[in-house]
Parts: C-alpha cells; structure tokens; sequence
C-alpha cells in the first residue's frame, strides 16, 4: 500500500532521541502547523537526514502520515539558525526563546500562516538589522505580542493595533515600541498567565 507524500518547510524546534538511531523532532511547519515526525536511522554517520534535521534549522521536509506522528521521508536545509544570525548570541537566544513559546503553546496540528510567516519574517529581519540591547528588547515585545495574537490570546489595543495588525518588520515599527515596552510586559504578562499553560 503505497502513502501519499507531502512536502512543506518549517522550524526544526527540537529532536529527541529514540531507539538506537532514530529521533522524534518537533517541527513547526508552513502548511500543517506543529507536528510530531520521527525520522528511522537519523543518527547514523551515514544517514542522509542527519544534518537536515538539526535544531534550529529551516529545512524543506518530505513526510508521510503515520497512525499516531509522521514519518520524514526526506529534508534539505534552507537555513541554519544560528549561521543566519552571523553568530549574534543574543538574536539566536531571542529565536530561541520564541521556539520554546511555540513548544509551550500551540497545540495540535493546525495550519497558521500568519504565525508561521511572523516567525519566518522576523528571523529574516534579525539577520540583516543591525540592533542593541534596547531593540532586540522590543523585537522580543513585538514578536510575542503577535505569536499571542496569531494564536487567539491577546486582542488588538488602541496602544498596540499598529504593532499586531501587521506582519511587516522595520527597523521603524521596533523604534516605536520604545516608550511602550513596560506596557508590552504587562500585556504580555497578563496573556500568558491567561492561556495557563
């Protein structure tokens, strides 16, 4: 019985190992939302997927449905995170951070383009702005303000609907976060306390 093959690119947001060689990764994909997919054999010297699938990598990835995760047929690596941010410590720990949030908040699978294209938008911008501490501050305001807001957590306030409403990310927008960042906190605070979990 053959199995239909679908393709998509997403977040490599972590793996676990299984077995002697396999892993079961968390991916935060474009057209399935997040999923659960193992890979046979990934930790083997040999194996084709090994540095396809590394955390913090962007890859396109072929999957197949299993009963209860996928299975990763194939994957080619777009992007490495951490090259991407030409070794910035503090933008890849800002990426970081944002992935963990994902892990801890988005349930089941269900394509969301507007959060996926957040995520991929603003690890395009972090790798070609150049920023202090104070705007990796309000990148980090910004971007979880829209990942709560994709996911149905925080509404658009008169203070804020310019920064939620759009997906672009300039240098600008950022700038204005600036006398709003104690705001963004509390806001942010008070979403996350409400999804409890």
């Amino acid at each position: 019985m053959s199995h239909h093959t679908y393709h998509t690119e997403g977040f490599v947001l972590n793996g676990q190992s299984v077995g002697e060689a396999n892993k079961y990764f968390r991916i935060f994909t474009k057209d399935f939302g997040m999923i659960g997919a193992t890979a046979q054999g990934v930790r083997l010297l040999q194996s084709k997927l090994r540095y396809s699938l590394q955390d913090y990598s962007y890859s396109k990835i072929s999957l197949v449905r299993g009963k209860q995760v996928w299975r990763i047929t194939g994957a080619i690596k777009e992007k490495d995170i951490s090259n991407l941010l030409n070794d910035s410590r503090d933008k890849f720990e800002l990426l970081a951070k944002t992935f963990s949030l994902l892990l801890r908040l988005v349930r089941g699978e269900e394509k969301n383009e507007a959060l996926f294209n957040h995520i991929h938008s603003v690890s395009e911008f972090l790798k070609k702005e150049i920023l202090d501490e104070n705007l990796l501050r309000n990148c980090e305001f910004l971007l979880i303000m829209r990942i709560l807001h994709s996911l149905g957590y925080m509404a658009e306030t008169p203070n804020f609907k310019e920064f939620i409403a759009s997906s672009l990310w300039t240098r600008e927008l950022v700038l204005k976060m600036n006398p709003l960042g104690r705001d963004a906190a509390c806001q942010i605070n008070k979403a996350l306390k409400e999804t409890q979990l």
